[in-house]
């Protein structure tokens, strides 16, 4: 392929519409690239005048394809690296002197100054490789060099920019010559462009430098070479731009930006990395300090502030202390030393009112982020000066006091937080680190003043944050805003201020934030005429705070908190009428219903909350379920999608609090059982418009109230569930009749009435933590109440899961399977002496397991009968012998093997973990059956060569607890240790083999195996491992190491890395 056909494929390459397949196109270019002529083809696109820049550029990248393909010998590097560099200040020689028409040229000029920054590291990393001829070893400083050779243009010119024998001299000559601090200032002052150029090289070079340390290992060379030379170059270039005030747009600063990151990654890797920024941080000072609305707008200003955002947020420490306190003075106008020249605020105060003025939302927000920053350094250092005695004598308290107030006004910044401003959002984390490093600090050093200031301090933080966070600045960011930006970062905002509550309440304790709270929430504000003036945004804002304090709190058992609460005359009507607001308020807009929605998630959930206090003081418990009931109601009218969507989201969080109340405060609403129950009713219908998750909850709810009916017997229990249970077999029975296939709104409505009748299982369950001595006195009567079971309760539930599971509509709808499963093992999990309606003999269940496998799909339905099978065994497995066993094996597990189990590694699975699940409760049951032998052993240990993850990390486990068992009897132990040594050859043949074809992440399970084969059985395991592993891999040096050491550590965990050594050894893979 001749030059003029490369041009054409490269520019039908860049062109917008290619009438070739690119990839082709691409493919056949990089075939010439790497290409042994490579270089003659970059050479000849980099010197043609005529052709376009995209062609050039492809010859810019020509040359980086030949560095990263040929390049083993400094002859070749030298080579590369004199085409780069000709090419480099040729173009460079144009560019300045017609800028204009040779802008263009700049996309390859960047791509040449990355290769040459490419050779600058490969020619100084290259350490012992020959050389020989006059090619250069090492390169000092790219920026001198290119300084130099831009100075002798001349004489390149006059060889026509070719690689000659004067060229290379005068390269040779040139490439390491120093440049004094005064050529270097001549040629930043000779052209603008030759200034811009120098910056440019200077970052191409650090950035390709932090990029590469992430992909090599030690560069410590690099970094020296860089320290010595470069880094000294450049802070002369930097701070002549700074000082001098050129105009060079945005590289000065890019360049600035990625020294810093440069500086930041090196220092943290090699002592050479350490490289003192001061005077560059000084002049950028000046410089933002310079900047005002007249000069340039604060365009500069916003640059460096960037730049110093970015060190605070990385790596602080890399600006020095001086800088640090000077900039303190500028943000604050205060130090926290004393030693503050408040003028030098000045500037700062210009820049914000400029911000807040042209409502430059975004840059405000940006100084807010770099400032707090800022702050997040010394938190731990003004901790010690406001509150300990560890700080220096000479702190004056007055200016800590005035430090501490320009905090305080920060945090208060007067616009509405994340829509106007983002200081009070940022201060969040600076008042959230104060708060922990003073609950952290050893209370020994605190001063005596420190508990009074602290919450001096700390009260008007939250005093400051409690409009902040009202809903009318929400509504007002929903407003301003057309999408759900501003309100997710208000609500994260809320969130914030409730994690900052939670560290000051360690502070300032119950008495001055909780109590504080409950008492600004209580206050009556209606006036002698009964008209309401409460500031129904302010309660909101108080009750979110409040009830996040209170969440972790058992206020059951915290009487001074239910006293402030009794003390509050309103305050439980003021949540009351927070929720009644939000249920009744329109919702006729986006920002509507979402305030409708916060105002009633706050109050339904600081009513649930306080469901400990109800317990204690019930007076006003009633009115709650009332008002809770009602706004339930108002969720179920029919309403738009939009409503729709809204009114479920509220009737989940409403019946979330009616459980919870119910949950706790089930003896005090004994009283309250009928209304529930016709709300029960109600809700049940099919024609209901409330969701299945209502029904459930409900359900649960009511039998939490039922469950507490200890003192009118047994008796009362029955027929209260009898009520319930005869509603809902009303509506199964219904729901079953109607003719046809049933439509999948039928299914989901008959699934939840099964669902119901869980739900009232669970609460059934007598919680444990709840100390009831009627009901300890009388749990004999209560538990041969429901032995005799008089109503037939228990029948009557497993005859209606017989009628839904006997249709074959419903027979292989896995979601009546699964809720029939939890409905007949509830119970199971129980002591023997806690009565409860769903206890089944293992009869009945059996029965019905029985009579439905065959008619369900086994592939689907087998890990649910298996989840009961395993609660089966486990509460009866003093009653079961191995014939029973084998009975249920061959019925749910053998008799399907071959059709549905052996090809679905899920199901596999689930028979392994089945056979774990015995072993662990009773291994006898297992070990002593015919399946052991004639199926399970053999059939496991072809397991453990498989691929699939789960079923390895499940079969390894079987195999461990075979060999490793404390639940054996001594039969059993002797039996299977005498079956595993009859097997061990083979098993750990497989075992070897599966590890071997493993991915790294299954190596734990095949470790945890091997240790435990190796523990119990030292002495024939190094032989069978002898036998396995020639035949599994033929690295017989790394089988003989594994064996021996694995021999040494005898099943301990250094076994692990033996291991792993030997998989990564037999891979070919690098070692550790």
């Amino acid at each position: 392929m001749n030059i003029d056909q490369v041009v054409r494929l490269i520019e039908e390459l860049y062109s917008l519409q290619p009438s070739q397949n690119v990839g082709a196109i691409q493919h056949e270019l990089q075939v010439i690239q790497k290409s042994d002529s490579g270089l003659l083809l970059a050479n000849e696109l980099l010197g043609n005048i005529a052709y376009s820049p995209n062609v050039k550029y492809f010859g810019a990248l020509t040359l980086t394809v030949q560095l990263t393909t040929h390049v083993d010998s400094y002859e070749l590097l030298w080579t590369l690296f004199k085409a780069n560099l000709l090419h480099l200040v040729k173009f460079c020689s144009q560019y300045v002197k017609d800028s204009s028409t040779y802008a263009p040229l700049l996309i390859t000029i960047k791509k040449l100054m990355s290769n040459l920054s490419l050779i600058f590291t490969n020619i100084n990393e290259l350490g012992n490789a020959e050389t020989s001829g006059n090619a250069v070893t090492h390169w000092n400083n790219p920026i001198n060099t290119l300084v130099l050779i831009l100075s002798h243009e001349d004489q390149f010119a006059s060889e026509n920019w070719q690689d000659t024998l004067q060229t290379d001299e005068l390269i040779h000559h040139l490439i390491n010559s120093p440049v004094p601090y005064d050529g270097l200032m001549l040629f930043t002052k000779t052209s603008e462009l030759c200034n811009k150029l120098a910056l440019m090289f200077t970052e191409i070079i650090v950035e390709d430098l932090t990029k590469f340390q992430s992909k090599k290992g030690s560069m410590n060379k690099m970094h020296e070479i860089v320290h010595e030379h470069l880094y000294i170059s450049t802070m002369a270039l930097i701070n002549a731009n700074l000082t001098e005030w050129h105009a060079s747009e945005d590289i000065l600063y890019n360049c600035i930006g990625a020294w810093i990151n440069y500086i930041s990654m090196a220092r943290n890797v090699s002592p050479y990395g350490r490289m003192d920024l001061s005077e560059m941080f000084d002049n950028m000072i000046n410089r933002m300090c310079q900047s005002n609305e007249a000069t340039d707008g604060f365009y500069q200003a916003e640059k460096i502030l960037s730049i110093l955002a970015n060190v605070f947020a990385n790596d602080p420490i890399i600006m020095g202390h001086p800088q640090r306190e000077e900039l303190e003075v500028i943000f604050l106008g205060v130090s926290r030393t004393g030693s503050a020249d408040a003028t030098k605020n000045d500037w700062m105060l210009q820049y914000m009112n400029h911000l807040v003025t042209n409502e430059m939302t975004d840059d405000l927000k940006e100084l807010a982020v770099c400032v707090v920053d800022f702050l997040l350094v010394n938190t731990l250092d003004m901790c010690n000066k406001l509150f300990t005695v560890i700080s220096s004598s000479q702190v004056n308290g007055e200016n800590l006091q005035q430090y501490v107030k320009i905090l305080l006004q920060l945090t208060n910044f007067p616009l509405v937080p994340v829509l106007q401003e983002f200081f009070s959002v940022r201060m969040v984390d600076f008042w959230l680190d104060l708060a922990d490093c003073y609950s952290n600090t050893v209370t020994e050093t605190y001063t005596e003043q420190a508990p009074q200031l602290a919450t001096e301090i700390f009260q008007q933080v939250v005093n400051i944050y409690l409009p902040k966070i009202s809903l009318l600045n929400k509504q007002k960011a929903m407003e301003a805003e057309s999408d759900d930006t501003a309100t997710h970062e208000f609500d994260d905002f809320r969130s914030a201020i409730a994690d900052l509550m939670e560290s000051l309440w360690s502070i300032l304790g119950n008495d001055k934030l909780i109590n504080i709270l409950i008492t600004g929430v209580g206050e009556n504000t209606l006036s002698a005429g009964g008209t309401g003036n409460v500031d129904i945004f302010e309660i909101e804002a108080m009750s979110f705070l409040l009830n996040t304090l209170l969440t972790d709190m058992n206020l059951t058992e915290s009487p001074w908190i239910c006293d402030i609460l009794d003390s509050c005359e309103f305050f439980v009507r003021n949540i009351l009428m927070l929720f009644q607001a939000g249920c009744e308020s329109p919702a006729d807009s986006i920002i509507a219903r979402t305030l409708k929605m916060d105002f009633v998630r706050t109050g339904s959930s600081l009513i649930g909350t306080m469901a400990g206090y109800f317990q204690q003081s019930p007076s006003q418990l009633s009115t709650c379920v009332d008002a809770l009931f009602q706004g339930l109601e108002k969720c179920t009218v029919v309403a738009s999608p939009a409503d729709s969507q809204l009114n479920d989201k509220m009737e989940v969080m409403i019946i979330k609090t009616i459980s919870t109340l119910c949950d706790t405060c089930r003896h005090e609403l004994s009283s309250y059982l009928v209304q529930f129950i016709n709300v029960f009713n109600t809700i049940m219908r099919p024609e209901s418009s409330v969701s299945t998750f209502t029904r459930e909850k409900l359900t649960r709810s009511i039998g939490y109230i039922i469950e507490a009916q200890i003192d009118n017997g047994p008796e009362k229990q029955a027929d209260c569930m009898l009520e319930v249970l005869n509603t809902i077999e009303n509506y199964i029975q219904q729901a079953l009749s109607i003719p046809g296939p049933p439509s999948e709104q039928q299914r989901s409505y008959l699934h939840c009435m099964l669902s119901c009748v869980s739900e009232l299982g669970t609460a059934m369950i007598h919680p444990s933590e709840v100390g009831n001595e009627t009901f300890v006195q009388r749990i004999a009567e209560f538990r041969n109440y429901w032995q005799l079971d008089p109503l037939h309760i228990s029948h009557k539930v497993l005859s209606l899961l017989q009628l839904v599971l006997s249709n074959p509509a419903y027979a292989k709808d896995m979601g009546f399977v699964e809720v029939s499963c939890l409905i007949l093992g509830k119970a199971l999990g129980l002591p023997d002496e806690d009565p409860h309606f769903l206890k089944y003999s293992m009869k009945d269940i059996m029965e019905f397991l029985l009579k439905h496998i065959s008619t369900t799909d086994v592939a689907l339905a087998l890990p649910y009968y298996v989840y009961l099978l395993e609660k089966l065994i486990k509460h009866y497995k003093d009653q079961l012998s191995p014939q029973d066993f084998d009975f249920l094996f061959e019925n749910f597990f053998f008799k399907y093997y071959q059709s549905a189990i052996s090809h679905d590694p899920d199901l596999l699975q689930t028979t392994i973990n089945f056979v774990n699940s015995v072993l662990d409760s009773k291994p006898g049951l297992v070990v002593n059956g015919t399946y052991w032998t004639s199926f399970l052993l053999p059939e496991f240990t072809k397991y453990l060569a498989v691929k699939e993850r789960f079923t390895i990390v499940a079969v390894t486990k079987f195999w461990c607890k075979v060999i490793n068992n404390k639940k054996y009897t001594r039969e059993d132990n002797e039996l299977t240790h005498h079956q595993f040594v009859s097997m061990g050859q083979d098993i750990v043949y497989q075992a070897m083999f599966g590890l071997f074809h493993s991915q790294r992440s299954d190596l734990s399970s095949y470790t945890d195996l091997l240790r435990t084969i190796m523990a119990k059985l030292p002495l024939q395991t190094p032989k069978w491992l002898a036998v396995a592993l020639p035949a599994i891999s033929k690295n017989n040096a790394a089988h003989e190491k594994f064996i021996s050491k694995l021999s040494v550590t005898r099943g301990s965990r250094a076994a692990s890395n033996v291991i792993l050594e030997w998989w990564l050894s037999c891979n070919a893979l690098p070692s550790l």
